[in-house]
């Protein structure tokens, strides 16, 4: 499922985004490949066909003090460059570092001791180098997190018919599983015999994985592609941190539209979270519930994403989804009407055939309320 034979240190950046951002917040399609000048004219050139290839700028940097000063996505660095300023990468925060060498450059070992994010060993890693620019430079999909505020919110079968409805109106999608301590997203949709990959089976990528090749490999269920841990299974150690970023990149451009079911209340640290570029927190019309939905917002508050609020019937006396939404803080994305059918149909694995008007009305108006703070779609 690898396309990468690149050394990639253990370290992750800490809330560090798939997608390249500039300082004024663009997406990575208007950002700059920077190159610090390598101390030979040979790497510098090879440099610049790649970046012809990719189909990127290339703007050459005296160093990395200048480096910083331009609207990068990506700075590349010459193991040379790293001994002379290697210590100075950690002014370049947020943005993706890269090695370049070649064999006699020795770029992994200057590469290790100053933490950058990735090494290429060039001529070999030229080819693999130009097309993740490409990737990275083109339009992208997006990441949308559902979460319950409590458990057993309904924020895994409002995915699922999140996922179905999108799916419906024509785009490419992806129900992905990002909590494993879940019941499993496959058994509400009926597709727990279907063939194809489970996260678990991705525990050994590193590196990039190739778009074209995780969608041909995942399972489907109603129109959308599926990527879960199965129910019942402990998911591999160290799948959110190391594998769920690279999968996500690959998702994004694979897919118009991922719906990443992170459970319940997750946390402000959480790598799944950190992906999202929106988050449905479903809400319910109770005080208790309300309460702790209100203290899950807060902790919070460090830097969440664009989140949104969606209200689950049936609600309290004197409640409505506006006054449910405003006691949290959260802007309102939509209402859920409560559907007595939605239990039956989750537990016998049928959830995708209950096609009520009123509820699919409602995932209609969630969907296009929040496109206005989507990413630009594929």
């Amino acid at each position: 499922m690898t396309d990468t034979v690149l050394w990639l240190p253990e370290r992750q950046r800490r809330g560090a985004s798939l997608l390249p951002t500039t300082k004024g917040g663009d997406s990575a399609g208007t950002d700059s490949l920077v190159l610090v000048r390598p101390g030979e004219q040979r790497l510098q050139d090879e440099a610049a066909r790649i970046a012809v290839a990719a189909g990127v700028e290339l703007i050459l940097a005296e160093d990395l003090a200048e480096a910083e000063r331009y609207p990068c996505g990506i700075v590349l660095i010459a193991a040379d460059g790293l001994v002379r300023d290697g210590q100075s990468l950690a002014a370049l925060r947020g943005i993706e570092t890269i090695c370049i060498g070649f064999e006699s450059d020795r770029p992994w070992t200057h590469a290790a001791r100053c933490s950058v994010d990735r090494v290429v060993v060039l001529p070999d890693g030229g080819a693999w180098l130009a097309e993740y620019l490409a990737r990275r430079n083109s339009r992208t999909g997006s990441v949308i997190g559902v979460a319950g505020t409590f458990g057993g919110s309904g924020g895994s079968t409002l995915a699922c018919l999140l996922a179905q409805e999108a799916a419906a109106q024509g785009r490419s999608v992806l129900l992905a599983d990002a909590d494993p301590s879940g019941a499993g997203l496959e058994h509400r949709v009926g597709a727990g015999a279907s063939a194809g990959l489970r996260w678990k089976d991705l525990a050994d990528v590193r590196g990039t994985v190739n778009p074209a090749q995780l969608v041909s490999a995942l399972p489907t269920a109603g129109g959308f592609a599926l990527l879960t841990h199965p129910a019942g299974e402990p998911p591999p150690p160290g799948l959110d941190r190391e594998v769920l970023p690279s999968v996500l990149q690959a998702a994004r451009a694979g897919f118009e539209q991922t719906f990443l079911d992170l459970g319940a209340c997750p946390g402000a640290r959480s790598p799944a979270l950190a992906q999202c570029d929106v988050v449905l927190a479903v809400l319910a019309g109770r005080a208790q519930l309300l309460l702790a939905a209100r203290s899950w917002w807060a902790s919070l508050r460090t830097d969440p994403p664009e989140t949104l609020a969606v209200v689950r019937g049936p609600l309290g006396e004197g409640l409505d989804e506006v006054r449910v939404s405003e006691l949290v803080g959260m802007r309102l994305a939509g209402y859920v009407p409560w559907v007595r059918a939605l239990s039956p149909t989750t537990d016998h694995g049928r959830l995708l055939e209950l096609r009520r008007r009123r509820l699919r009305s409602a995932l209609v108006r969630i969907l296009k309320e929040i496109e206005p703070v989507l990413p630009g779609m594929l």
